[in-house]
């Protein structure tokens, strides 16, 4: 699979190239008729320092399905294909991915066919034929990766700005707070708070006017020194107390900070203005906001009956709740612990009064949200204790969720300020054997910890959760692999087992990996056991194994193809009918030649299911196949299961025989198997090999082939049908 190493010593290449290269890894899409060529590329950019990986077709179709689902950082055409052709694909290659860099394989380069190359839209020629061209295909391939990532880091740049001011003009229109925006001393821009606090319906009579025109006179050189010297960034934040001027000339006075900021390059001021006039609260004025629930806005003093601390249990009370919930309560019960961020700050901004009446709005808030059988009480200054019961656990693990979420929406206010906070709340699921003290403990520990690192977020804890959410992530990781299967999101990467008799052909375990929704590579391990649990295993096996077949048909086969093992799991073990069924049908438009399939299945599998292990792999071996058993010597009856199963080709050792390689017992048992496999004529493997003094050791023992990381890690060999892109971590800007 990989061409000879190169030992040369190869050209430097840019620490940008390297760091962009080399840390992140890349793909390339090969166009042209022999796979050799990809091939070849691939291993040199390795050999090369390069993770990059090389994708082919030969198929103008599977292209064009490549650059719309995943696109390669670059694209690459064999000029093998008439000229005519060639310039078909880079002209269908820039409809689709204009972005994506496109180059020419040749067989030598010169002026002229540089020239020609470049005026059919390729960003340049290249050549594979020895080691000088290859050097130069390293340098073009690096130097338009480069391009292509700082394009893409430009594109999502302009979308995050794009998306940024878009926020901005959100949050600005909906801030609590009043607002204004000053280049060069004219107002740009004003949100509708600040309108509200003028008294202006709307915003035209404000913008484009300089603002001291709204300030009054005997304070406006104040102002204007005030703008002159934050433009120098000076008492950058700082408050500063003056009366802006209404409408009909009505006084307002204010306290704004002028913080300063940058707008396409220029210096802009953004007023931070708060009203020091006393607010109405029975009779508020016209156009002020609005008081009620229904508009997320707790009121101030007066309008509502609120009640206080005193109306609340305490922490022995909190405890009592969950020790004991009642006799008339039914359904799970969970504590809740709800904390006030950076309430400290609060109580310095506000004062403690106010505080302590921001704290009482939402006590009310609360009890509006809960159900009359939740119980508040007071666990200190800013954080409640809740008592909750819900008619399930999954209903019980949202409430934080959605209380968190309401009580962030709700604007809190007093007779001089309006504040708009955020919370951490956790919960805590109970099974009724936990320990008050316990669960209390917990509960406000991490309430705390969630705070610290910024807050505004819930928790769900507890065994009672636990086992909750992790049959929620199981069903949430098979819904994902079903999905995958769907999207065609698989694919299979190979790794060699090499042989340590000189056997010319290549030997692969294929393995199957999973790409998620985000683009992230997943590992079997990270979602097969999920599949298993919710019976996919038999839909993975039959991709995995049409998509080999496709690998084989699409390189021609003959006596030297690869032998590639491929895993049966136990549900298509116990559907051996079926599954021979299919794979019969699926093999009739390619018979299989030579063992180029190794159907491998774990001892355990087999042993479980010992007349249906004979009928399937009678069956398999008769259409051409071989078998391998899989995590071979863990059971007493290993020699005994052979003996059920005469058509075994392949035992492939235990992780354990390498991994404690140096225990005699096992060592013993090993030798044992070994001498009965000879006896019958089975190779042997032995898996997970790291260490090259265990490779000498198990060529002494006569062990016909390794496999493991220090022969070769798995690789990702890709066809166009196959071709999916790298993590999008790895096109995100650093």
């Amino acid at each position: 699979m990989n061409a000879p190493q190169h030992t040369e010593p190869r050209v430097w290449t840019s620490p940008v190239s390297q760091t962009l290269v080399g840390d992140a890894g890349g793909v390339l899409l090969v166009v042209g008729r022999s796979e050799e060529t990809s091939k070849r590329i691939e291993s040199f950019l390795r050999n090369g320092g390069h993770p990059l990986r090389c994708g082919w077709t030969d198929d103008l179709a599977d292209m064009e399905d490549v650059l719309q689902r995943s696109p390669p950082d670059v694209l690459l055409c064999d000029d093998t294909h008439s000229v005519g052709e060639v310039e078909a694909l880079i002209r269908r290659a820039n409809q689709l991915r204009p972005d994506v860099p496109v180059l020419v394989i040749g067989k030598s380069l010169s002026p002229d066919k540089v020239i020609a190359a470049l005026s059919i839209g390729a960003k340049d020629l290249v050549s594979c034929e020895d080691l000088d061209h290859l050097r130069h295909l390293e340098l073009v391939v690096l130097r338009e990766f480069v391009a292509h990532y700082h394009l893409r880091t430009l594109r999502l740049l302009r979308e995050r700005l794009l998306d940024f001011e878009q926020l901005h003009s959100k949050l600005l229109a909906g801030a609590a707070d009043a607002i204004v925006r000053i280049h060069e001393g004219i107002i740009s821009e004003v949100n509708p708070a600040f309108l509200r606090l003028m008294g202006h319906a709307d915003d035209s009579e404000l913008i484009a006017a300089p603002l001291i025109d709204f300030v009054a006179k005997e304070q406006q050189v104040r102002l204007k020194e005030r703008l002159r010297v934050v433009l120098k960034g000076k008492h950058n934040g700082e408050a500063l107390e003056f009366h802006l001027q209404g409408k009909d000339d009505r006084p307002v006075p204010v306290s704004a900070q002028l913080i300063l900021g940058n707008e396409n390059g220029e210096k802009v001021i953004e007023m931070l203005v708060r009203s020091l006039a006393p607010v109405a609260l029975h009779n508020p004025v016209p156009g002020a906001l609005d008081t009620t629930f229904g508009s997320n806005t707790i009121p101030s003093e007066g309008l509502v009956q609120r009640p206080t601390r005193a109306d609340l249990g305490g922490r022995v009370g909190f405890l009592k709740s969950i020790s004991s919930p009642g006799a008339e309560v039914d359904g799970p019960h969970a504590a809740m612990m709800i904390l006030i961020d950076h309430f400290p700050a609060l109580e310095e901004r506000f004062g403690l009064t106010a505080a302590e009446q921001v704290v009482e709005q939402i006590t009310t808030a609360l009890k509006q949200q809960l159900s009359p059988a939740d119980a508040l009480f007071s666990f200190s200054p800013s954080e409640i204790g809740v008592s909750v019961y819900r008619p399930a656990i999954a209903d019980l693990e949202a409430v934080g969720e959605q209380i968190r979420r309401e009580l962030s929406a709700m604007i809190f206010t007093t007779r001089d300020h309006e504040a708009q906070l955020t919370f951490s709340v956790v919960v805590h699921p109970l099974a009724g054997t936990e320990k008050p003290d316990q669960v209390v403990t917990e509960v406000v520990r991490e309430a705390r910890r969630l705070s610290e690192k910024g807050g505004n977020q819930s928790a769900v804890i507890g065994a009672a959760a636990k086992s909750s959410q992790n049959d929620r992530e199981e069903a949430r990781k098979a819904a994902m692999v079903k999905k995958a299967i769907e999207d065609n999101r698989l694919k299979l990467a190979y790794q060699s087992i090499a042989s340590l008799e000189g056997d010319s052909r290549q030997h692969f375990d294929v393995l199957v990996r999973m790409i998620d929704e985000n683009g992230k590579e997943l590992h079997a391990g990270e979602f097969l056991p999920a599949a298993e649990k919710f019976g996919l295993m038999k839909n993975i096996d039959r991709w995995v194994l049409a998509r080999c077949l496709a690998i084989i048909a699409k390189r021609g086969g003959g006596k030297e193809a690869p032998s590639l093992f491929v895993k049966v799991s136990e549900d298509s073990v116990k559907d051996a009918e079926g599954y021979v069924r299919w794979v019969s049908e699926l093999l009739k438009t390619y018979p299989l030649k030579n063992e180029e399939f190794v159907f491998e299945i774990k001892e355990s599998i087999l042993q479980n299911h010992v007349r249906k292990a004979r009928g399937i792999t009678q069956a398999l071996s008769d259409l051409g196949a071989g078998i391998a058993i899989d995590h071979f010597g863990t059971s007493a009856n290993s020699v005994q299961l052979i003996e059920h199963l005469p058509k075994i080709s392949y035992l492939k050792f235990h992780q354990s025989y390498t991994q404690k390689f140096n225990d005699k017992d096992l060592q013993r048992r090993m030798s044992q198997l070994m001498e009965i496999a000879k006896q019958k004529k089975i190779k042997t493997i032995v898996s997970h090999v790291e260490d090259a003094n265990v490779m000498a050791r198990l060529w002494q023992m006569g062990v016909n082939y390794i496999q493991g990381y220090h022969v070769q890690e798995p690789e990702v060999v890709l066809l166009a049908s196959e071709f999916i892109t790298k993590a999008k971590s790895i096109h995100a800007p650093r």
